[in-house]
């Protein structure tokens, strides 16, 4: 399955054509917005309270963040970047590719609908055929972010040194309102908004409830809050800053298209004297994912990223690569797609032995000679076996007495067995595990707050963010439909 990477009183001057630049907050409007900009930074930069907060209080907390966010975009709302129609960006587009010594071979840049733009094959591919080549020094990097008129602020601010990807964000954004740049055609080219939850409502981030990624997208939320804020003060602060194109179109809603921009694109090529660097690599970022084999690699010879045919394609076939081997949690949270039929799809649940458990010590220590945590998240993967290893032992281990733990603790080798069904546990140790799996697998399922059925009834229709919850709660119920039938099957013999 082929799945993609996408009426109030003004605050502000009217600018009258796009080249005369952003429009300009009223000074008085301007230091409204500075007092809620240093709110929201101080919400999210105070120190975590002593005791762990309740999921209601965390929620509350998010709730605020999202509040004062919505006041600022409000305030921001006629500050806007400009916008490009991407199919009359498409010409200029490969004619910049040519010039930069990009080579696209066998395929073109089509629109298509809920996908956005991919690309299509103009002919026959064969498996292994060299399709894209794109030279480094046509890819925006953090090496070229340090060279732009944002360097001095890169090479003496502290997140910027150690986050290239947030150094990467702004890059973009720097370059994207910066009349020079050289990436324009790419940049005018690409999505005016992307499908990330970092553009969810609160309704959306309800519908979650029950979900491991509901944390996630609520601190990745928070984490671009904190950063937008901490940048604001920055380039409204600084005298270097007033030259800056970016100052004046640095918004929420720029940065937060900026960090979608850098999140769903972003690949790692090798740097010399490191251990890499984060990287946009245009036209073959055109390519939308389906599973497959990886079948891009980097010549460090000087070639640049190489991108071959996973397989075959037949002409006006869309051309795909295969993005990586990850979860749909990952692809949901950093990509903003999922992929319904993915091999490496895994539902994490979080387990952990209690301090107060009198078995603490020995549980832990068997545990740790098998490689796996105390507590942590353990998977639950698709298909006719949805225990992974790790999660069948830790809930063996978890479910012995002392005697068992005396036992297996004896055999470090022997130890190893506990992660395969077939090892004998003894029947009480074994009908502890299926039966503390089947609960916990029963428990993750109703706090959801709905059901498979419905998520199938909403999906119909749903398109954008819905969507992509719709299909992200379908992938985690479908995991868990097929724990519970085993499960079932396990407690019943």
């Amino acid at each position: 399955m082929v799945v993609s990477t996408m009426g109030k009183k003004s605050n502000a001057k009217k600018v009258s054509n796009r080249s005369a630049g952003p429009a300009k907050l009223l000074p008085q409007t301007r230091g409204e917005l500075t007092v809620i900009v240093d709110n929201v930074f101080k919400r999210c930069t105070k120190v975590p309270p002593a005791t762990t907060p309740s999921p209601a209080q965390e929620w509350a907390e998010h709730l605020e963040i999202y509040k004062l966010i919505e006041k600022i975009r409000e305030i921001e709302k006629d500050i806007q970047l400009p916008q490009y129609p991407r199919l009359e960006q498409v010409t200029p587009f490969m004619m910049w590719l040519k010039e930069k010594n990009v080579t696209v071979s066998g395929v073109e840049v089509v629109d298509y609908g809920p996908l956005g733009l991919g690309l299509r094959a103009c002919r026959d591919l064969k498996q292994g055929e060299e399709v894209i080549v794109v030279p480094k020094e046509a890819m925006i990097t953090e090496e070229t972010a340090r060279k732009s008129y944002l360097g001095p602020l890169i090479e003496r601010d502290p997140i910027l040194q150690h986050m290239g990807n947030v150094c990467l964000a702004l890059h973009v954004l720097g370059e994207y309102v910066s009349p020079n740049s050289p990436w324009l055609p790419y940049l005018h080219l690409l999505p005016s908004s992307y499908t990330t939850t970092l553009y969810f409502t609160p309704d959306h981030y309800q519908a979650l409830k029950g979900s491991p990624v509901l944390d996630e997208a609520v601190k990745q939320f928070r984490n671009i809050a904190r950063q937008y804020s901490y940048f604001y003060r920055i380039l409204q602060s600084s005298p270097d800053a007033k030259s800056w194109p970016i100052r004046d179109y640095f918004t929420f809603d720029a940065y937060r298209w900026a960090v979608s921009t850098v999140m769903t694109r972003q690949n790692r090529i090798p740097m010399e004297g490191g251990s890499g660097q984060l990287a946009l690599i245009p036209a073959w970022d055109m390519a939308n994912h389906e599973q497959g084999i990886y079948s891009t690699a980097f010549d460090e010879g000087g070639r640049g990223c190489l991108c071959l045919a996973q397989r075959g394609f037949s002409a006006g076939e869309q051309f795909t690569i295969h993005y990586s081997q990850r979860p749909n949690n990952e692809f949901f949270l950093h990509s903003g797609f999922t992929d319904p039929d993915n091999k490496n799809d895994s539902l994490p649940i979080k387990l952990g032995v209690s301090k107060n458990d009198p078995l603490n010590q020995e549980k832990v220590a068997l545990l740790a000679s098998l490689g796996l945590p105390a507590s942590g998240s353990f998977m639950l993967v698709p298909g006719l076996h949805p225990i992974s290893p790790g999660l069948l032992a830790f809930t063996r281990i978890f479910c012995m007495d002392k005697d068992s733990l005396d036992k297996w603790k004896e055999d470090g080798e022997k130890a190893r067995g506990l992660m395969h069904e077939d090892c004998d546990v003894g029947t009480t140790v074994e009908d502890k595990t299926w039966a503390f799996l089947h609960t916990r697998v029963s428990l993750l399922t109703r706090a959801y707050p709905t059901t498979m059925q419905e998520d199938e009834t909403l999906m119909e229709g749903a398109s954008g963010l819905d969507a992509l919850l719709r299909s992200q709660l379908l992938c985690e119920k479908r995991i868990l439909k097929d724990a519970a039938t085993y499960l079932t099957s396990r407690t019943t013999k």
